[in-house]
């Protein structure tokens, strides 16, 4: 793969993880964030941290993570406080 297909794969993954992780779909787009920035972070150290664009991998974490965290938060919320 050249350095330019490479580059293109990453800005693709970052993208689609930053993309779904806002969207959010009920916590399924904050698991593909986490998917993706793992996958682009794989593909950021085999190129040797030649790609531009690291910062976009933690935001993919950042993302999926506060998003699972409102997930977690919600199924709290209604577990302790449900009607018996």
């Amino acid at each position: 793969m050249t350095a330019e297909e490479t580059q293109t794969e990453f800005d693709r993954l970052v993208n689609r993880g930053i993309i779904l992780g806002i969207v959010w779909m009920v916590g399924i787009g904050s698991v593909i964030a986490l998917i993706s920035g793992y996958q682009a972070s794989k593909l950021f150290e085999l190129s040797g941290g030649h790609l531009e664009g690291k910062g976009r991998i933690y935001k993919c974490y950042f993302i999926g993570i506060t998003g699972l965290l409102v997930v977690a938060a919600a199924a709290m919320i209604l577990i302790l406080f449900r009607k018996k």
